[in-house]
């Protein structure tokens, strides 16, 4: 008799080991949803959590896991923008028209007018600082600061180097273009044919590269005088690009 109750005992005990073993218990997968992202501009790198997902904008990552999730937006000339975006199972979160901010750091200066050098008085400036975007006078104690002038010799607009007693070298670079704010680029000072001078009635607009290695891209809009009693003059326009070595506008 005590035989059979144990041959009894033995196979109920292995089906409760059996039953309280963890490693069978049905696994439950996570839940997962979708992410949609569009931008302006589009084509920006679309990263998460710190990894590329080698899609871009407008485009769903699929499969993602439920939760908060870190999206970044990479696109050249423009900042990185990281956002956070709730998930939630069987889903699409859409996160649409992100507005990506440029990098580029420029300024529009002018229309200004600077005068030619002779026959002109404290009030007629001839040169200009690039980087404020303030006329002096040639001769004024603040010609230390001019980048570019009218000189009467030849009616040229040039480099402020080219006057006695001024340092500050600017080099020139008449592009093709007339619109000035069609978003072009500057060539690098190292490439193409750069100058020290344009005419006073170059009609394309030029890009500057000056003595702190910050580029410009300058165009002449207006112009007259010349005659008696009215000293010659030129109104500019220009972007500046206040990092230095950067060509982009």
């Amino acid at each position: 008799m005590k035989k059979l109750i144990l041959l009894l005992i033995i196979p109920v005990a292995f089906l409760l080991i059996t039953s309280c073993d963890s490693n069978n218990d049905p696994v439950t997968p996570a839940a997962t949803g979708n992410i949609f992202v569009s931008s302006n501009p589009a084509g920006a790198q679309i990263w998460l959590n710190g990894t590329n997902t080698l899609k871009t904008t407008a485009d769903t990552l699929k499969n993602i896991d439920e939760g908060v999730q870190s999206i970044t937006l990479k696109l050249q000339d423009y900042r990185d923008t990281t956002f956070s975006i709730s998930v939630t199972g069987g889903q699409t979160s859409v996160v649409s028209n992100v507005t990506l901010v440029s990098n580029i750091v420029i300024t529009l200066y002018g229309p200004v007018k600077i005068y030619e050098t002779n026959g002109t008085g404290t009030n007629q400036p001839s040169g200009l600082d690039l980087s404020t975007g303030l006329a002096y006078g040639v001769s004024s104690a603040q010609n230390g600061l001019v980048d570019i002038y009218y000189s009467s010799a030849g009616f040229l607009v040039q480099s402020a180097s080219l006057y006695p007693n001024l340092v500050r070298e600017t080099d020139f670079y008449v592009s093709s273009g007339t619109n000035l704010f069609d978003g072009q680029d500057s060539p690098l000072r190292s490439t193409g044919t750069w100058t020290d001078n344009i005419g006073d009635r170059e009609n394309n607009y030029v890009f500057l590269y000056d003595h702190d290695g910050n580029y410009s891209k300058l165009k002449i809009v207006n112009w007259g005088g010349g005659v008696i009693g009215e000293p010659a003059w030129v109104e500019v326009q220009w972007y500046y690009n206040r990092i230095i070595l950067d060509n982009r506008f």
